[in-house]
């Protein structure tokens, strides 16, 4: 086992003895996929349910009189961190005199979906978050949360886990009368409660005295087709814990998402984008039957709402909380909530063993900021039958080599990996993650093409008789998924102010916009040597029917973006826009000549110098000649050096105190510009992730 899969491991348990799991078991019904769990550190049967209520509970209350605390955790919780937070809950329920059960669901969420977004590092705000919410739906949140809410529901359905719960609960308190049944949910666990209340009522439990709902991550449509109706018959009283609208906007998620995780789940995690979720004040605001349900002028609203911070008033109706994750581990809430359930002032809530899922780090001494070297390496051999290419695959890992010399951390996309999402998730991962002074290439070898120009952007400045993008064609290509020329520009145009990103590009894309491309289908047809599997093959595609159909019913008739700001990557192409590029011998021309050139040059020659050294071995075969597109000051430039001194995350995004770089003031209509293309990769984005 290497160092991280040992790591891993090693993090997975809860930490807790064996005496203590012990302990901990006749308050736990662990679940898998709604069932009964048979794995994990605690695993459930039915005689495991059984037991906590014909000896567990007769034990701890021999009258049959102490109410029963049914819990329901959060959707970011593993099995592992669920069990902590019931070892140290369990404890203090008890001492108040509260049976406990805590429902651990194993829905692991943070872990399947978070290690997918972006880091914090790079766009900063509103844009920033917008791109983490597309980006989050583009990264299976959809999928996941809906799975996640889809066990919520089997678990409280016919064969699930929690309706055997829910039975044996209703036939304890049918022999025990005495006894009150209260719910509390955190997060998605007001999902999961909004399936297993109605079950247990259905059950025999005749009510629920409380159901207190911490941030709850429910649907507002849902809330009010399980819960709401059951507000003063089946749950005598129901209470909402959750933060104002300005404390939602100040909390944050892991990725440098800059709002709480509910505006996260509205907006990337159901099915309707923007979807109304109970926990967020401007959702209830919003709704007047909500509004009406919680609005207690008058002593007429059927259920209360506390919108925290609340610090005074009635102590059943107080919270301090001030981030999402941190309702189950403050103190007022806990206590509040508990006072709700026994009717007198509880034992004080002690700090639980789990932290929130992204607690912030110890602060540790600071080193001086170091510039961050990252490289993204495309290689797609893998095309359709007569259009397969034989040296790309190859091409990347020889970039990746080279640029791993030099001290760049290299990821690859290569065949199947690459496509239209996974070539433009990692190129928005590496401008994402970068701050001033970081360097980062882009390498990419495979077919180019052309294709109709949708939003009219070619034809400006004169260029009216272009009326085509250029194309990169990712392994799903025929899908209609291409990477049009403007797709990068809007990408590139996130780049933060002072980073330098080169592109290296082993196919047919120039960059500049030319109007000679649908030429080239000829060049590309002439030749026997283009069907010898390892002898000159072009590396550029006529698009098909089809292609266009589907890149046309993909894509629409696009807005006008406006113009780009000046561009600030720099492109290595390996041919002119009037040339082909083409592969010989299992590489591809341009990257045998180029990619060992890299080492050698790296931050001691110019720009222009490497593509004079690149030039000169390409004399002897004129069939191509590599080309350099950039801004004019760009060639002097030193090759694959940081356009300015690093600066730490938390200065922002500026030079270094005296200095000026060419890159640090940004004129208005060019911030505009780059407005209009942070909103433009937005709806890019939308249209990859919505087809």
């Amino acid at each position: 086992m290497n160092t991280t899969a040992a790591t891993a491991a090693t993090q997975r348990g809860s930490g807790l003895s064996a005496a203590q799991i012990t302990a901990l078991k006749p308050h736990v019904v662990n679940l898998s996929r709604g069932k009964f769990s048979t794995g994990g550190e605690i695993s459930t049967t039915a005689a495991d349910v059984d037991a906590i209520f014909q000896d567990h509970l007769p034990k701890f209350a021999p009258d049959g009189d102490a109410p029963i605390m049914v819990y329901a955790h959060g959707g970011l919780v593993s099995e592992a961190a669920g069990l902590r937070s019931a070892h140290q809950q369990s404890e203090w329920w008890k001492s108040n005199g509260v049976y406990p059960i805590f429902f651990v669901w194993e829905t692991g969420f943070l872990d399947a979906l978070f290690g997918s977004l972006p880091g914090s590092r790079g766009v900063l705000g509103d844009v920033r978050d917008r791109a983490i919410e597309l980006m989050a739906r583009a990264a299976n949140g959809e999928r996941i949360w809906g799975e996640m809410k889809r066990f919520a529901e089997d678990a409280s359905a016919t064969g699930g886990g929690a309706l055997y719960v829910a039975k044996a609960l209703g036939n304890y308190v049918a022999a025990h009368p005495k006894t009150s049944v209260h719910a509390v949910g955190h997060s998605a666990g007001s999902i999961f409660h909004s399936y297993f209340v109605p079950a247990a009522l259905k059950a025999g439990v005749p009510e629920f005295a409380t159901v207190s709902l911490l941030a709850p991550a429910v649907r507002t449509d849902t809330f009010k087709a399980k819960l709401a109706p059951e507000a003063g018959k089946g749950i005598k009283s129901l209470a909402m814990y959750t933060m104002t609208q300005q404390a939602e906007l100040t909390d944050t998620c892991p990725g440098g998402y800059g709002k709480s995780l509910l505006y996260l789940v509205r907006a990337s995690f159901e099915k309707e984008e923007f979807t109304p979720i109970l926990g967020l004040q401007e959702c209830v605001n919003a709704d007047p039957e909500l509004l009406k349900f919680f609005d207690d002028d008058g002593g007429k609203a059927k259920a209360e709402v506390i919108w925290s911070i609340s610090e005074t008033g009635p102590e059943t109706r107080r919270s301090t909380a001030t981030t999402h994750g941190g309702f189950d581990d403050n103190t007022t809430t806990m206590e509040s909530v508990a006072r709700r359930i026994t009717g007198r002032k509880p034992k004080p809530f002690g700090a639980r063993m789990i932290s929130e899922p992204w607690a912030v780090a110890p602060t540790v001494r600071e080193e001086p900021p170091v510039s961050t070297r990252r490289a993204l390496c495309i290689g797609i051999n893998a095309y359709p039958p007569g259009k397969e290419l034989y040296g790309c695959v190859a091409d990347a890992e020889a970039w990746g080599k080279q640029l791993e010399s030099v001290g760049f951390e290299v990821t690859t996309l290569l065949d199947g990996a690459a496509t239209r999402v996974n070539i433009l998730q990692g190129i928005f991962d590496l401008v994402a993650h970068s701050t001033a002074g970081d360097v980062l290439v882009m390498q990419y070898a495979g077919h180019g093409t052309y294709i109709d120009d949708l939003d009219g952007d070619e034809a400006e400045d004169g260029n009216g008789e272009k009326l085509f993008d250029e194309a990169l064609c990712p392994v799903d290509f025929q899908g209609g998924n291409l990477i049009i020329d403007d797709d990068l520009g809007e990408l590139f145009d996130l780049l933060p102010e002072g980073v330098s990103l080169t592109a290296f590009f082993d196919s047919c894309h120039s960059g500049d916009g030319t109007r000679l491309l649908p030429s080239l289908g000829t060049a590309v047809t002439d030749g026997a040597e283009q069907a010898a599997n390892h002898g000159r093959r072009a590396r550029f595609l006529v698009p098909d029917t089809t292609t266009i159909e589907n890149f046309r019913l993909r894509r629409g008739a696009a807005a006008n973006p406006g113009k780009r700001a000046t561009a600030r990557e720099l492109l290595f192409s390996a041919c002119q826009p009037d040339e082909v590029a083409y592969e010989t011998g299992g590489h591809g021309d341009f990257t045998a000549a180029a990619s060992l050139l890299l080492a050698p040059s790296a931050e001691k020659i110019t720009n222009a110098d490497f593509l004079a050294k690149v030039l000169e071995s390409f004399a002897h075969q004129p069939r191509q000649n590599p080309y350099f597109y950039g801004v004019a000051a760009a060639s002097a430039r030193t090759f694959l050096a940081p356009l300015t001194r690093p600066v730490d995350a938390g200065q922002g995004l500026r030079p270094a105190s005296g200095q000026t770089s060419e890159t640090s003031a940004v004129a208005p209509e060019v911030a505009a510009a780059r407005a209009r293309a942070a909103a433009t990769f937005l709806r890019a984005t939308a249209d990859f992730i919505d087809g």
